[in-house]
């Protein structure tokens, strides 16, 4: 991930996945315990409504003993049982503790167990035999009773499923909760470890790139002209496209540092750089190869090309000024200029133009020897 675009691509999308996480989590969570809770507080409702039945059915069957109040009769103790059943079988599978119901369902059993009891007098009613005073009583009261029984036994489980359903919720929130805070610190230490990927890849890079630059003038150094050259010879034996170098010495550059001190001659090298830049081309590989030797390295320039451009730098350099205490000075360049021939590699060429930049100096320097 050398590009800090696609780190950070990676980052956000990591904390879309997070929150994409979180959300689906509450959304089912929420779900699914709704509908568990919904479910069962549905079926108590329901079963509620059984008592208040069962009183009414009992009133109008003591007051008119026909056949369709024993039907109903007989229907609502039918249900009864499967629906304290279904409800039993509910709270035995939810999370709610069995401390918390075992009390109701034990009344609920106990009340399941006398139903039967309202289905003996019944059976003088259907033979249209009637019912004492005393039976009707009895009847009614055990009628009541059970009643009574059933709606506070329904009411207090609809109370107890619904602090459960906000207990559970609770336990739900507290457990969002921490599911965000290790997604936070989730994030977090990822974020970490990217900006941290991002740091070294960034000190990586700025090693690799003052490997191949120099330190003083920012031009390329000798390693980097030598990864520029072969690269362009590879491309040299395909298409036959021609090369040609500079190579160039500042005349009596040793002088300046000696006269004016190395800060002045720092400064030199650098204006010299720059001015080695500006006439060049951005094809060009300029570099420094040390002290005050310099080269450029011109693909698809041919040895009139690059002796033009040899004349152009001596000019040039006649006429740049020099910093601070040495502008009264004036510097000149000695330049070999060279042209590849077919069978050479970067070695020769630099051994001939080396060869050429020694002839410039020999015969009296500020100036350009080539072909």
């Amino acid at each position: 991930m050398k590009n800090p675009f696609v780190l950070l691509l990676t980052y956000l999308l990591i904390v879309s996945l997070c929150l994409i996480a979180v959300s689906v989590y509450l959304s089912e969570a929420r779900r699914l315990i709704g509908a568990n809770y919904t479910a069962m507080v549905t079926d108590v409702v329901r079963a509620q409504e059984d008592p208040e039945r069962l009183r009414l059915i009992l009133d109008s069957l003591l007051d008119s003993a026909d056949s369709i109040h024993l039907e109903q009769l007989n229907e609502l103790l039918w249900r009864i049982p499967l629906r304290i059943q279904g409800i039993k079988t509910q709270l035995e599978r939810s999370e709610i503790a069995p401390s918390r119901y075992q009390p109701l369902i034990e009344e609920l059993d106990s009340l399941n167990e006398r139903l039967p009891l309202l289905a003996e007098p019944l059976v003088n009613i259907s033979r249209e035999r009637g019912l004492t005073q005393a039976e009707s009583v009895e009847l009614l009261n055990l009628g009541m009773d059970i009643e009574e029984g059933l709606a506070w036994s329904f009411s207090e489980l609809n109370e107890l499923l619904h602090r459960a359903s906000a207990d559970q919720r609770r336990l739900m929130e507290r457990l969002t909760l921490a599911l965000a805070l290790l997604l936070l610190m989730l994030v977090a230490a990822i974020g970490g470890v990217l900006l941290m990927l991002y740091r070294l890849n960034a000190q990586r890079e700025l090693m690799r790139l003052q490997s191949r630059t120099d330190e003083l003038t920012g031009l390329h150094n000798r390693r980097r002209l030598l990864e520029d050259a072969g690269h362009h010879f590879q491309r040299r034996e395909r298409h036959d496209s021609p090369i040609s170098l500079l190579l160039l010495d500042l005349d009596h550059f040793k002088g300046i540092n000696d006269e004016f001190g190395h800060p002045v001659g720092d400064q030199v090298l650098v204006d010299f750089a720059n001015l080695l830049l500006e006439c060049s081309r951005q094809t060009d590989s300029v570099a420094r190869m040390g002290g005050e030797e310099f080269a450029i390295l011109l693909p698809f320039s041919n040895g009139l090309a690059a002796q033009r451009l040899a004349q152009r730098i001596l000019t040039a350099v006649r006429e740049m000024p020099l910093p601070g205490p040495a502008q009264g000075k004036r510097l000149t360049v000695s330049i070999g200029v060279a042209e590849a021939k077919n069978d050479d590699d970067f070695d020769r060429l630099y051994q001939r133009t080396d060869h050429r930049l020694y002839r410039a100096k020999a015969q009296g320097r500020d100036r350009a020897f080539g072909p």
